[in-house]
């Protein structure tokens, strides 16, 4: 039926059997010309945009707004038209309410729908498939759309876009700015820029200013003089006296006029704009239309009313034999109320369908309809869709608009799209489940099993209050052990994920005191309260309980409960530093499918010095054909960041933070956006920009609170390392304290990651505080302890060992094992405090020589921050050097003001190779990649591609 998701490329077909019952009948339609009164001056704003994407060929975004029947649509198609005879090849589609739970449907028809379709339909299809993982598809959009720019410029028009899904909004905040260097014009059209996805565009726009043009025309009423010159061209003659008096009553919008107009001619005619769906939330009809509708209404048969207002509930175009299922009818019935509707100059033939001329028209039969009236026709529609196997969230819009108190089949169908929905479109799934539980009865035999369901998506979209809110609702329903099991089981996980610990713990336990609990439901809760519990009493303390827990699994068989205990030993592991028994526990996981855990995997080969093997894997991953889905992504992000960072590649680093942090803003990913936005500032301080680390901690003013940072160590470490920074080690140790105090507990692997004691240990060093250096030397060597032979951990413990004693043995014996492993800014790190020692011991030359080794791992770092600390230690034992850094930041702008990095994807880029094959040559993701190429359009002041090229071959190939 119509334009559901999965039926996107029978659509663009245009379905040629059902086009086959009948054509299109001969009807008098509004001249475009008539809306395009009074609209000169924006159509050559239009064509000057399309001119200069031609020449210059790169992005921009053309915003059309106004009020209903203004002429949105009429302007924006007939720019596509000179778009056309530009040569740009174009794609046009309308958002709806269907496409609210249709994902991504408005965007993805657009690249079919076009003289010359911008992807096949099989290409189409493949994208449809990726509906439910939005960065899969925000990629594979994305290279399709760089694709078809080579065979010249693009135009791309999205209409009623106040109806957006989430999907299309989150494509369309994304994608514009992701392809500014290419040559599309994005005609973007809606009633307000308040409205959905213009409004989304506006909240970004002032942070990307720059990367792509924006142009806004809003539509204004027409003068009166425009409206009498349309009515003087209709007519055939200027209007009468009476009739521009009625004229001057529209309010300047030139579809009200066309109707009355068209009225007063005795003719039935309206724009042939797109047909628009209904919405629960219609906007107030004008009231000339309605006047006019009920006139029309009155002289058609019952039949054709019924019909016509089951297509406004519908909401898309609809075949004869969907009006024929929907209304009851035969196919001769079916063709006689269609042909008077079409008649009447209500409806018309649109993509193989039947749906209304306007907008304005459907909605005002909508609005018309009482309330019962239009609740009873989504559920016809509903239970219409479900007969014929439309997919659920098709379905879904329908039943949830027409669900009521004991609507329990409307209830499994909204619940049962949730679920579908959570991964792509969080929010509107978390919705869904509510809008789906609050409709049951607490005695419906469907209550415990639809309250359960809707726990879960709500924990998973990250609704944990409202989680637990259903959850206890439910739960004081339930008496039997097994469905109380069920449902705290997954409380608890919501919990979990929250980072709400104590609470999740507490469920564990209570639920656990039961004796009512089946052998698998107590097994999968024991493996669930290990995993809570080691970030509460520690690794120690759970370890035996987790081994218990997974013992008792394989006895049951229960698959749940053995991933669950796996999991808690391989987090015990890690948090207590026993990174062997994490590796092999995280393989286990991968192993059982579960490629989640692939990433952690890397990490665990990280923190035991396999670099090269956690390299190997990283391109591996990179190379893969089948792109990552967002429950991966992430986490082989931020592997890949710690890789960069811990191997001194400080420019690959911060771009990978800086894509992770976009992605996490993307995926409305606190957690995620904190880690990344830690790392981003690390980079910034070891490069010594202090401004610039404490903006991104700040993150645009929503940073993290104080009890944010209690979960969040990097975050607070991060914080004490930039206080540190800026003179002030005794408040720096403050902050972290207690965390630093608590580490012994084992809770957390942060003092695992190699990296952080040697800082914590020079802030000790610099406020002269005894027990907090001996908390960190105590760390450093119970982490040492547990992985000998890793020379990372070996060498940090002797490094901090002579910070805290001031002993240059222990000192040197860092240096001599750091030297061995494979992080150069460790060893350079042991290095500058070595070279200092022996300066403070008067043994010049050897400290000169120890500083100088780390100034030079520090330039090629890029970690302009110690380099100006060790000049400082150079020039007071008067050595000068030719080639030290300034103090003054390099130049901003201009190919010397590229990273190394950022000159191989220029130079990549410059030579023909799209985002994709740069990913693949240098086998990183496609996402770093495109932060690459930002910050390069940046700094060399370019807006496109063939710019770029332009630029590397006369400047860097040509000099």
């Amino acid at each position: 039926m119509g334009s559901s998701v999965t039926g996107l490329a029978e659509v663009e077909r245009g379905g040629a059997s059902r086009r086959s019952v009948r054509r299109e009948p001969a009807a008098r339609r509004a001249p475009a010309g008539d809306i395009l009164r009074g609209r000169t001056e924006e159509m050559a704003t239009a064509l000057r945009m399309l001119r200069t994407t031609a020449r210059r060929r790169h992005g921009q975004i053309l915003v059309i707004t106004g009020e209903p029947g203004v002429g949105k649509s009429t302007l924006a198609r007939a720019i596509t038209h000179e778009a056309g005879a530009l040569r740009f090849r174009t794609g046009t589609a309308n958002a709806d309410a269907i496409g609210q739970l249709s994902p991504g449907a408005a965007l993805l028809l657009s690249l079919r729908h076009g003289p010359h379709p911008l992807v096949s339909g099989a290409e189409l299809t493949d994208l449809v498939a990726l509906t439910d993982e939005p960065l899969l598809l925000l990629e594979a959009v994305g290279n399709r759309l760089e694709a078809a720019t080579g065979a010249g410029p693009l135009l791309l028009l999205l209409d009623d876009l106040d109806r957006a899904d989430q999907l299309t909004r989150f494509l369309l905040r994304t994608l514009p700015f992701r392809l500014a260097s290419l040559p599309i014009v994005w005609v973007l059209a809606g009633r307000t820029a308040q409205d959905g996805a213009l409004n989304d565009l506006s909240a970004l726009s002032g942070s990307r200013a720059g990367q792509v043009a924006i142009e806004r025309l809003a539509l204004q009423p027409l003068s009166t003089e425009a409206i009498l010159d349309i009515a003087r061209d209709r007519l055939g003659a200027p209007p009468s006296a009476t009739a521009a008096e009625l004229l001057t009553r529209v309010d300047g919008n030139p579809f009200l006029a066309v109707q009355v107009i068209d009225s007063l001619a005795g003719t039935h005619a309206g724009d042939d704009k797109a047909p628009a769906p209904s919405s629960a939330e219609a906007t107030p009809v004008p009231r000339q239309v309605a006047q006019a509708l009920h006139r029309t209404l009155l002289d058609l048969s019952p039949r054709t009313v019924d019909m016509i207002q089951v297509l406004a509930v519908l909401g898309q175009p609809a075949t004869p034999r969907d009006v024929r299922d929907l209304i009851g009818l035969s196919p001769v019935e079916t063709a006689t109320v269609v042909d008077e509707a079409i008649g009447a100059g209500l409806l018309t033939w649109q993509s193989g369908g039947i749906a209304f001329r306007h907008r304005l028209v459907g909605e005002a039969v909508y609005a018309d309809l009482a309330e019962s009236v239009r609740r009873a026709l989504h559920r016809r529609c509903a239970a219409q869709l479900a007969a014929v196997g439309a997919e659920s969230s098709l379905v879904a819009v329908h039943a949830r608009e027409g669900i009521e108190p004991g609507e329990t089949q409307c209830a499994a169908i909204v619940m049962r799209s949730a679920v579908d929905l959570a991964a792509a479109t969080p929010q509107a799934a978390g919705e869904l489940a509510l809008t789906a539980f609050r409709a049951l009865r607490p005695t419906d035999p469907a209550y415990p099993s639809l309250g359960e369901q809707c726990v879960r998506v709500l924990g998973l979209v990250q609704r944990c209050d409202d989680a637990v809110a259903v959850g206890d609702l439910v739960l004081a329903h339930l008496d039997d052990g097994e469905s109380v099991g069920r449902v705290e089981l997954v409380l608890a996980r919501a919990l979990w994920l929250a980072g709400r610990w104590e609470s999740s713990a507490a469920r564990c336990a209570s639920t656990l005191a039961r004796s009512d609990l089946t052998a698998a439901m107590r097994a999968r809760l024991t493996a669930l309260q290990a995993l809570v519990e080691g970030r509460l009493r520690g690794a120690g303390a759970m370890r035996p309980q987790a081994e218990a827990a997974l013992a008792e699994a394989h006895r049951l068989d229960d698959h749940e409960a053995q991933v669950t205990a796996v999991h808690a030993l391989a987090e015990i592991a890690r948090n207590g530093a026993d990174h062997a028994g994490s590796l092999s526990y995280f393989r286990q996981l991968r192993a059982e499918s579960q490629p989640v855990f692939f990433a952690q995997e890397i990490m665990a080969l990280q923190h035991l010095d396999r670099y090269r093997h956690a390299e190997a894997l990283l391109k591996q991953a990179w190379s893969e054909s089948d792109p990552h889905p967002a429950s991966v992504l992430p986490a082989l992000l931020y592997a890949q960041i710690w890789q960069d960072h811990n191997l001194g590649r400080l420019d690959e680093a911060e771009a990978g933070a800086r894509t992770l942090l976009a992605l996490a803003r993307e995926l409305g990913s606190r957690m995620c956006e904190w880690e990344a936005a830690s790392i981003v500032s690390m980079v910034a301080l070891h490069r010594g920009r202090l401004d610039d680390a404490r903006k991104e901690l700040a993150l645009d003013g929503n940073g993290p609170t104080p009890a944010d940072e209690e979960h969040a160590p990097p975050l607070l470490l991060t914080h004490g390392w930039l206080t540190a920074a800026e003179g002030d080690p005794t408040a720096a140790i403050r902050l972290v304290s207690p965390l630093v105090r608590s580490a012994h507990a084992e809770r957390d692997a942060w003092p695992w990651k190699p990296g952080w004691l040697p800082i914590l240990a020079g802030i000790g060093v610099a406020d002269d505080d005894a027990a907090f250096l001996e908390d960190v030397r105590s760390l450093a060597e119970t982490g040492a302890a547990r992985n000998r032979g890793v020379a990372s951990f070996e060498g940090i413990a002797a490094h901090v060992q002579g910070l805290v004693r001031q002993d240059g043995g222990r000192l040197r014996h860092a240096v001599d094992v750091l030297a061995t492993g494979p992080r150069p800014l460790l060893l350079a790190g042991a290095r500058e405090d070595l070279g200092r020692h022996l300066l403070g011991e008067q043994q010049r030359a050897d400290g000169i020589a120890q500083l100088d080794r780390a100034w030079e791992a520090y330039r090629q770092a890029g970690a302009v921050g110690p380099m100006l600390r060790v000049q400082q230690e150079l020039r007071k034992a008067g050595v000068r050097r030719a080639g030290w850094a300034v103090t003054e930041p390099g130049p901003a702008i201009g190919w010397v003001a590229l990273t190394d990095a950022e000159r191989t994807v220029a130079r990549l880029i410059g030579t023909g190779y799209s985002n994709k094959q740069v990913a693949a040559e240098l086998r990183v993701s496609t996402n770093t990649v495109g932060t690459h190429a930002r910050s390069i359009f940046a700094k060399l002041d370019v807006r496109s591609r063939a710019q770029l090229s332009s630029q590397y071959h006369d400047q860097i190939v040509g000099a």
